[in-house]
């Protein structure tokens, strides 16, 4: 997986249609993914597989999405899990829905 601090030259938060988090054997990983299901950048948020998703996980993922990858999501209600991930629709931040 990727460091957080590098995206890919041709980024575009308009490309991203959702995000994924699941705990892996290292930690918590993050997948942003187009509409037809492709990687467009992963990486690690520092906190390990144990962290609970919400409030530990959020806490650290929901700034860094609107942050670091100018995506958001509309609230807490807005991830499903489905067995041990957890997956929500994003949004470019500033971009009208």
């Amino acid at each position: 997986m990727a460091d957080a601090e590098l995206l890919p030259d041709d980024y575009d938060p308009s490309h991203v249609f959702r995000v994924v988090a699941m705990p892996i054997e290292r930690g918590w990983g993050v997948w942003l993914r187009a509409v037809d299901d492709t990687i467009i950048a992963s990486f690690g948020i520092g906190l390990p597989a144990a962290a609970a998703f919400d409030p530990e996980v959020l806490g650290v993922l929901g700034p860094l999405l609107k942050e670091k990858y100018r995506l958001a999501y509309d609230g807490t209600g807005a991830w499903d899990q489905i067995e041990n991930h957890y997956s929500a629709v994003v949004y470019e931040v500033g971009r009208a829905r």
